[in-house]
């Protein structure tokens, strides 16, 4: 055998060809977590010691005992296996890199060494005699070289977690079906979008968004008044006064959009008639009641006689200069709305088509009861009132089904709580970040009935 180079400084400016025929020298380097490796130079050739690694899985091997180098390392240290050890060549060259992983510093360095001690022997039978030289002895390891990273994984998993949010959101919505935009309304509905009113901000002094309390300049406000003046166009194209509105389910806010549209027409001049038909959970005296204006519960539908003495009484001055209410009563009778109630309502329209201008019926959600389908035989036009992303579009159609079953034409829709980044629309959204929180606890057919503040 030829020269053996005992340092790293004696290989500097040395050719490959040097290098192979020269002995083998071998160093410890540290190598991931508490592991440990070697740099070594034989004259054998490094792909040579490469194959022989590979083909015994792990360890250097002898062809007899494909095992043998593990067993002297195992017999050497009095252990029962090998930590994982792996070996890479440098290209062009003898010099092997073996690196020895474990969670045993000492244990590391142990079997490196037994691995420099025990390899001459049994490499003698693969390549005949092989001395191995150590360039630089590192020492063992103090501290993992590849310590453990929260930072990484926390980020990590937080950008996983919130990308399986982002799906399980994404599956939600679209099973969800419910309608978001004009678009997507006159899809659902075939029928004219008439105004979208923007979500608003409500508190204890102002629960209820109403148009005579707001801004004129507000978004809620030009809302209303586009609405009023689209509905109002309809109805005068074809004659009518007498306007019903619903919603498919409860909390779309029907009762909020009818009070504030006969405020508004009242406020253009007109002279309104507000009947609150939803007698299982009425709710337009309560929010059209004023300290100025109080509304008497008491005079509801149920006192109407049938003459016209009768129905001029019922109907209560707010504070709004030409709109007149008429409430509701509940008594908790589960069919409220039955035959003698619709007749005595269609009689009272009759009286009050000829004295007023317009008016307006708040009924109840159709899609749940009929209470709305039969008040619609007294009707002649219809608004639908549409919560953005509340009802599904099932509910929708369900509801303007049982309308057109009354032969009710319906002019168009409102939509309702348009909120900004939903719609897809710039034209409202104002950003207010409310819902009607008045919303409806209905307890129809009950005598309790809870209410969402």
């Amino acid at each position: 055998m030829s020269n053996i180079y005992t340092s790293a400084e004696q290989l500097i400016g040395k050719t490959p060809n040097q290098i192979r025929k020269a002995g083998v020298a071998m160093a410890f380097v540290p190598e991931d977590r508490l592991g440990m490796g070697l740099v070594g130079s034989m004259g054998m050739g490094s792909n040579m010691m490469l194959r022989s690694w590979r083909k015994g899985k792990g360890a250097f091997v002898n062809r007899r005992d494909p095992n043998k180098l593990a067993m002297e390392v195992m017999e050497e240290l009095g252990i029962d296996e090998v930590p994982a050890m792996s070996v890479s060549a440098t290209a062009h060259s003898s010099i092997l890199t073996l690196k020895v992983r474990d969670t045993d510093p000492q244990r590391a360095y142990d079997v490196m060494s037994a691995v420099i001690a025990c390899y001459p022997e049994v490499a003698e039978f693969v390549v005949g005699s092989t001395v191995l030289v150590l360039l630089d002895e590192s020492g063992m390891p103090t501290a993992p070289v590849a310590e453990f990273n929260y930072r990484y994984y926390i980020t990590c998993g937080a950008v996983v977690g919130a990308a399986v949010w982002c799906v399980i959101l994404a599956f939600l919505v679209l099973m969800k079906n419910t309608v978001h935009n004009e678009d997507e309304l006159r899809e659902t509905l075939n029928a004219p979008c008439l105004g979208q009113i923007p979500a608003v901000k409500i508190s204890r002094k102002r629960p209820y968004p109403l148009l005579h309390r707001y801004r004129s300049e507000s978004g809620f406000s030009e809302s209303v008044r586009l609405l009023r003046l689209r509905v109002e166009k309809a109805m005068q194209e074809n004659g009518q006064k007498i306007l019903l509105v619903s919603s498919a389910i409860p909390g779309e806010g029907k009762t909020t959009v009818s009070v504030n549209l006969a405020v508004s027409l009242a406020q253009k001049g007109r002279r309104v008639l507000l009947i609150d038909c939803d007698f299982r959970n009425p709710s337009v005296a309560k929010t059209l009641s004023s300290k100025s204006h109080p509304l008497d519960e008491g005079r509801n539908l149920t006192n109407f006689t049938g003459s016209g003495e009768a129905a001029g009484a019922l109907a209560q001055a707010t504070d709004v200069e030409g709109l007149f209410v008429i409430v509701g009563n509940a008594d908790g009778k589960a069919d409220y709305f039955d035959a003698p109630t619709q007749a005595r309502l269609t009689k009272l329209i009759r009286y009050a088509r000829d004295k007023y201008d317009y008016v307006i019926l708040d009924t109840p959600p159709c899609s749940l009861l009929t209470d709305a389908a039969e008040a619609a035989e007294a009707a002649e036009a219809g608004l639908m009132v549409i919560r953005q992303d509340y009802a599904s579009r099932d509910q929708i159609l369900d509801g303007a089904q049982r309308l057109s079953d009354s032969r009710l034409p319906i002019i168009g829709c409102a939509l309702n709580n348009v909120r900004r980044g939903l719609s897809g629309s710039k034209e409202y959204g104002y950003g207010y970040g409310y819902g009607y929180g008045y919303g409806y606890g209905y307890g129809y057919g009950s005598k309790s009935r809870q209410e969402k503040k």
